[in-house]
């Protein structure tokens, strides 16, 4: 049975964790928002740094503070908690926090469609998630997701919306004719590019989280020493 100081121990970790993952999950959405109104926007330079995900870069800094400041939440855990269960904290967190920008992005991409096109917003959403059923094979998110893998600007328009997926085979399909190339193969680059941008900043991001965490244990292990060994106004010499 946990002590009351056990208790109040567990509830400052619980606090920490949370106040972490809030504060890095707007840090990310804030980024990933300014990005989308002002650097993709940009003529040109803005539809090729789009195309690249640089933003994702910011992440490394964000997954550190998240590795850091859940690592270093441990400093509220008893010593003899096990490194799994330290873990748990991060192994929930990482997902939420790297998938967020993106679900922002879906979110934002459906706003202008819908002040673009004045339709109900509901409306909207289903003429979207049809066209991301034919271009991905799934709706929702996750059709957001798998389609942007390959065509990172999406139609900004619900005339440009309706035809996306004919536009797309027309476009690959002159692409075939001036190179004689067979069509799956550019299918099969964009596909694979998209997915390596995708892994890459999503292995970076894991990775950056995962030291820094352990780095953030270990500082808890220092400072719980520390307090453990901090001379106590009962144990200092008299003079």
């Amino acid at each position: 049975m946990l002590t009351p100081r056990s208790k109040s121990a567990v509830a400052n970790y619980l606090l920490i964790v949370v106040m972490v993952v809030v504060g890095v999950l707007l840090l990310r959405l804030l980024i990933t928002w300014a990005a989308e109104e002002f650097l993709h926007p940009t003529p040109i330079v803005g539809g090729w740094l789009k195309s690249l995900e640089i933003v994702e870069l910011t992440g490394v800094v964000l997954f550190a503070l998240l590795g850091f400041g859940l690592g270093g939440a441990s400093r509220y855990l008893s010593a003899k908690t096990p490194l799994a269960v330290k873990s748990i904290s991060l192994i929930l967190a990482l997902p939420l926090v790297f998938f967020s920008s993106y679900w922002l992005r879906h979110q934002i991409w459906l706003t202008q469609l819908t002040n673009e096109s004045g339709l109900p917003r509901q409306e909207i959403v289903k003429l979207a998630d049809q066209a991301l059923m034919r271009e991905s094979g799934s709706s929702g998110f996750w059709g957001y997701y798998r389609t942007t893998t390959q065509m990172p600007i999406l139609p900004a328009t619900v005339a440009e919306l309706k035809r996306m997926t004919e536009d797309q085979k027309w476009f690959r399909s002159e692409l075939t004719r001036f190179s004689g190339i067979e069509p799956g193969v550019f299918s099969m680059v964009f596909d694979g590019a998209g997915w390596g941008i995708r892994f890459f900043y999503m292995g970076l991001a894991v990775l950056t989280a995962v030291i820094y965490f352990f780095k953030g244990v270990g500082w808890a292990d220092v400072e719980r020493l520390r307090a453990l060994t901090k001379p106590t106004s009962k144990t200092l010499p008299k003079p």
